[in-house]
């Protein structure tokens, strides 16, 4: 009798603990949601899913050698910018009227620190674009109605470099973070940004061509607190402004260099002054730019993600991605190639090439304390 007795409290401990799994499953699953049609908002995409960030060919070329890429764009047409994330759900409730939805997105899990989207619809299933997502990062989103709320949903980014960016009224804008370094991490991201020229170069006046749309991105969006401005002042190329385009709260830095010959050489005050103003954190986030954003603006990216050790064929793709704007015509590996300041990157000393790129950058003239300190801000923790 004993034995039988036993018997049956295993059976039901066994019982127990598999309907403690089934219900604590059942607790895990409501984190990523799965249409019912029971509630009034249902998250359907993405969820769960990488999603990608760039386009067809830009995905081509960067899955691709870094050679080839006048195989997918060539500098002549406007290829730059990355492919949305389109954010769908369907509203169960009542579609009579013009519906107003927040869409709420995070990367923290409890929703905290979330940026938010507005946008109306008068259909049940309604569709959402956002522009400008971190690589290699998990997002957390929920939408509104103002009376109720969507379970929350997650997805990755794809961990593909570089996180080009989408800017109204600029061309060729991307982030120096994201690229993967010697030590395995990413740089940050989130802090510097290159880009070409927010308004019309070599004007008599100014004429501001990045868009309201584009300044809300950079200034909101990004959060954009210095620009520096790479472009002559000597021969009016800075386009007769002094201030920055984006507004009294951001600080403009004009640091004008000539764009043929010798830049890193001839350039040198400039040089070290960007390096000095990228030294102190409260002047991040930055953008830096000069015309369409690819010899001056390359040089400067090249020297920093060099020195934050990115590798060489990550430096070459990152560059040579510039051919996907319309910069007037192809830029290849030869240009960069060429170029004193990769030459004299390579012929410094060093075991790696951010060792190099810190020796050469101390000879030049760059203090010490100020390379360490942009490695600090810009590497990942």
């Amino acid at each position: 009798m004993k034995k039988t007795v036993s018997i049956i409290l295993s059976l039901l401990f066994i019982i127990s603990m598999f309907a403690g799994c089934t219900s604590q499953h059942a607790d895990n699953d409501k984190k990523v949601l799965e249409p019912t049609g029971s509630e009034t908002i249902e998250a359907l995409y993405p969820s769960e899913k990488t999603v990608s960030i760039h386009s067809e060919k830009q995905n081509s070329y960067l899955n691709n050698k870094p050679s080839r890429i006048s195989l997918y764009a060539r500098g002549q047409k406007p290829l730059c910018k990355p492919e949305p994330v389109s954010f769908e759900w369907v509203y169960n409730g009542d579609v009579s009227g013009n519906n107003e939805y927040t869409l709420s997105l995070s990367e923290n899990e409890d929703m905290k620190d979330a940026v938010h989207y507005t946008t109306s619809s008068e259909s049940m299933t309604v569709t959402m674009p956002v522009y400008n997502l971190k690589i290699d990062t998990t997002y957390y989103w929920t939408v509104s109605d103002g009376s109720s709320t969507s379970s929350v949903c997650e997805f990755t980014t794809e961990a593909q470099a570089p996180r080009n960016m989408n800017v109204d009224g600029v061309k060729n804008v991307r982030d120096l973070g994201g690229w993967q370094t010697e030590s395995g991490k990413r740089t940050k991201q989130g802090l510097i940004y290159r880009c070409g020229r927010l308004n019309e170069s070599s004007a008599d006046k100014p004429n501001i061509e990045i868009t309201d749309e584009g300044i809300k991105t950079m200034c909101r969006e990004l959060g954009i607190k210095s620009e520096i401005d790479l472009r002559k002042t000597r021969d009016g190329e800075t386009g007769a402004i002094n201030s920055s385009p984006l507004g009294n709260r951001v600080t403009y830095y004009s640091f004008p260099m000539e764009w043929e010959g010798d830049t890193f050489n001839e350039n040198k005050q400039e040089i070290l002054k960007v390096f000095e103003l990228l030294s102190n954190p409260e002047n991040y986030p930055v953008i830096f730019h000069c015309n369409i954003g690819t010899d001056r603006t390359g040089m400067i990216a090249y020297l920093l993600n060099a020195l934050l050790g990115v590798s060489e064929e990550d430096l070459i793709r990152d560059y040579l991605f510039s051919n996907f704007a319309d910069i007037g015509g192809l830029r290849n590996m030869n240009n960069l190639k060429k170029s004193v300041y990769y030459k004299s990157v390579h012929s410094a000393q060093g075991n790696s090439l951010s060792e190099k790129t810190y020796n050469c950058l101390l000879k030049f003239g760059v203090q010490r304390a100020q390379l360490d300190a942009i490695i600090d801000i810009l590497s990942a923790d």
